[in-house]
């Protein structure tokens, strides 16, 4: 979960902070010389053996404008070490973070590094690259999971060779999509509530839920919040979409959305719009679009339909919307508003309205 640590930075700023724990070692100079490429400045999580091994390497990371922080003495978790031992591991490279190995901790963890003057810092997005899964797969998903505020786990491990094939793919992508890739210390990081180490430990479920219905996200940049799935329309039938045709799912990035102005929210909905209207060209066979939720009010500014749903609906969503709204707002259900409603658009009224030219889908790629 990660309560009392530091996870993430503001979510309202395209920035992220690449991270890499286990070095110095001999990758360090091939992942220096891809950061100097870019112009990006990391956070390297060092071990305290590894820095009196190659002291060179770690003059190297803070002449070069890189931050250097704690990842203990030795790679092992807080569950093998003795409180004394763990203060030490705290305390083997100075600076104002520590990172524990696998990111496990403790209640002591957190109170042995306040004693020393630091932070437990963690991360909310993972690179896999100590996997043996394809190198560009993994910079793709990191690219799709990617959000204002991230923390990205990386590794300077020689063990590891895919981190250099993702930074060489991932450096170029998140600049130009809009990121600007800073130093942990830039980030605005604050420690994590119960409420958000609870948002921390559904990212897992929520990743496994968006492979299992094919969620596509209509567009990668820091504030496009818009993404749809594939499916049957549940129902009840509308008029111009009917129960059981081929539909599209909307969903909102309930991460991004609550550090969104309305302004913001207006440009980016037209945007992530339009795009969709671009797929569904190229998919004659979807009849519509629609999502239920209590959020469902918010599609009718963008033209679509408000219509009731059956009690059934009204149950299974309304306890999902609010559960959603409590998680990533720490917000009750408004008085007055339905807690669950059907939006949806059929598709003739879909492209009516947002079938629009490549002019005028550029005018809402930024915030």
């Amino acid at each position: 979960m990660g309560v009392g640590a530091i996870a993430w930075g503001h979510r309202g700023r395209p920035q992220v902070a690449l991270t890499f724990d286990d070095g110095p070692g001999p990758h360090t100079e091939a992942i220096l010389a891809r950061l100097r490429e870019h112009g990006v400045k990391a956070t390297f999580f060092v071990l305290g053996v590894q820095a009196r091994k190659y002291p060179h390497l770690l003059e190297r990371l803070r002449a070069e404008g890189h931050q250097v922080e704690s990842h203990g003495e030795v790679h092992r978790p807080a569950f093998w070490l003795l409180p004394w031992q763990e203060a030490r591991q705290i305390r083997a490279v100075p600076g104002r973070y520590y990172r524990p190995p696998h990111g496990i901790h403790t209640p002591w963890t957190r109170l042995l590094a306040g004693w020393a003057g630091k932070r437990v810092a963690l991360w909310d997005l993972e690179s896999r690259d100590w996997t043996r899964e394809d190198p560009k797969a993994l910079a793709e998903r990191v690219v799709f999971w990617c959000r204002p505020g991230s923390i990205i786990l990386l590794h300077d491990n020689e063990r590891f060779p895919a981190t250099l094939a993702i930074l060489d793919e991932i450096l170029p992508r998140l600049k130009a999509l809009g990121y600007q890739m800073v130093r942990l210390d830039e980030l605005e990081a604050r420690p994590l509530s119960w409420r958000e180490g609870l948002m921390r430990a559904s990212q897992g479920s929520h990743e496994r839920y968006f492979i299992k219905n094919r969620v596509m996200r209509l567009g990668l940049g820091p504030f496009d919040y818009l993404a749809v799935s594939p499916c049957a329309f549940p129902g009840p039938s509308q008029p111009g979409l009917r129960k059981g045709e081929p539909s599209l799912e909307v969903h909102l990035d309930s991460v991004r959305t609550p550090a969104m102005t309305q302004v913001q929210l207006l440009r980016q909905g037209r945007r992530g719009f339009t795009l969709l209207a671009e797929y569904l060209k190229q998919h004659p066979e979807i009849r519509g679009v629609w999502g239920i939720s209590q959020a469902a009010t918010g599609l009718r500014v963008f033209g679509f339909r408000l219509a009731p749903v059956t009690l059934w609906q009204r149950l299974v969503y309304g306890a999902a919307s609010t559960w959603f709204l409590w998680l990533y707002r720490g917000e009750a259900p408004k008085r007055g508003v339905p807690i669950a409603q059907l939006g949806y658009s059929p598709r003739e009224e879909f492209l009516a309205r947002w079938d629009k030219s490549p002019a005028e889908a550029e005018g809402s790629l930024s915030p």
